[in-house]
């Protein structure tokens, strides 16, 4: 997998067709209304999904997921974050499959991981493509328990994704001692991704990647004295 990693969240349009979108509804960033989940992929493409960035973006189409593996194979890898919201009782043909028949497709599969908040979607993508890693999103609402490492097990995830305040010592040992993948997010201070390296983080998401890679390269070569 490449060193290099870009997170996004993918939702499924009316039409199913995987669409990287990061809210729920649609009118923090474009011009429309509603649940994106609502619109067929048509109707999508007719919103500004760039003006409320930056006017230099205006006219900015939401991307399809298709279009951004183009973009990406070969040189960069994603972690793709499957919506729960999108995620249904009826997994088959749903966005996992949808997700996944993508990725194959276009021969990502080495250069991708799944990462939802649903167990539900995880357990679904290890059932039909376990050679793919996944990664578990722990909850907003924990404290960063073991218990987190356990429910990755019973999913058969590849890792853990979580946030810096849960990165709690006995958690930090036992995914260190079994060799667990934990990625971070979202940092964006120097301070906090000094600690955040320091407390055994495979990976970093960020804003600022150009400040990361400062950091680390700095904490890491004191490590190595």
């Amino acid at each position: 997998m490449k060193t290099d990693l870009i997170e996004l969240d993918v939702t499924l349009t009316r039409d199913k067709v995987p669409v990287v979108f990061h809210d729920k509804k649609l009118h923090r960033t474009t011009n429309g209304k509603g649940d994106v989940q609502n619109y067929f992929e048509r109707e999508l493409n007719e919103l500004d999904a760039g003006k409320w960035f930056s006017s230099e973006y205006k006219g900015t189409q939401i991307p399809r997921l298709e279009d951004v593996l183009i973009w990406a194979s070969g040189t960069i890898s994603l972690n793709i974050e499957i919506k729960k919201e999108a995620v249904t009782i009826a997994q088959k043909n749903g966005i996992v499959d949808c997700i996944n028949e993508l990725v194959i497709e276009h021969n990502m599969s080495d250069q991708v991981i799944i990462s939802s908040f649903s167990r539900e979607a995880l357990r679904r993508f290890r059932d039909i493509s376990p050679e793919i890693p996944t990664a578990y999103l722990i909850s907003s609402y924990s404290f960063g328990t073991t218990k987190a490492y356990q429910l990755m097990k019973t999913m058969n995830a590849s890792g853990l994704n979580m946030k810096p305040r849960q990165m709690r010592k006995k958690l930090m040992q036992l995914v260190k001692k079994n060799k667990v993948p934990v990625w971070v997010y979202t940092v964006d201070e120097a301070d906090e991704m000094a600690d955040v390296i320091k407390k055994g983080a495979t990976g970093i998401f960020t804003n600022r990647p150009d400040l990361l890679r400062q950091v680390a390269s700095r904490v890491l070569k004191n490590h190595q004295k």
